[in-house]
């Protein structure tokens, strides 16, 4: 498994494919931010400034109440499509963190840190999946769900910092090493 991986990023981390990713994160950034009529500006504009708990570090049950009961019905409905961009996103930013950490990383102790983009997405599914069972069930939300959603949360966030702070450490590593080796 980890060779078959290994393979799928060596081909996903060629320029082409990079630069591709690239593009494709910012196409969703942008989507999240304005795109669409169903974008997180217009959730904040409806709930009087609260963003999305996607993006909060944690949160409990009262604090997703809180969010939920200020988006409103007309909130909520926004909120419920931006998750179907949402099933999408998590694809892009592991694939595009993954191939930097494998072109940093191949054939290194520490390239199995390639993995961790994965975990990432597989919490931001979760997150996903929890939130909107509860906000299809809202106001009669689920307890154990929220906080199964509050920890995918966070859970993600430490899984994408520790990916990006590595992938800002290996660079640095490797741009050192390509220093050493300059004649002057």
């Amino acid at each position: 498994m980890k060779k078959y991986c290994f393979r799928l990023l060596g081909i996903i981390s060629r320029k082409r494919f990079l630069w591709s990713l690239v593009v494709l994160e910012l196409l969703f950034v942008y989507a999240f931010h304005g795109l669409f009529s169903f974008s997180v500006e217009k959730i904040q504009e409806l709930s009087g400034g609260l963003g999305i708990p996607d993006t909060e570090l944690f949160y409990n049950f009262t604090q997703l109440q809180n969010f939920f009961n200020h988006y409103g019905e007309a909130g909520r409905t926004i909120y419920l499509k931006l998750q179907f961009v949402d099933m999408v996103y998590p694809l892009i930013y592991s694939f595009l963190i993954a191939s930097l950490l494998f072109l940093l990383l191949k054939k290194t102790r520490l390239e199995n840190f390639v993995f961790l983009p994965f975990m990432a997405a597989f919490f931001d599914y979760a997150e996903n999946i929890l939130l909107r069972i509860n906000i299809l069930a809202f106001p009669y939300m689920n307890k154990i769900l929220v906080d199964f959603a509050a920890f995918s949360t966070l859970l993600k966030w430490i899984l994408i910092f520790v990916s990006v702070l590595v992938i800002i450490v290996a660079f640095l590593r490797v741009s050192v090493n390509r220093l050493k080796d300059v004649k002057y």
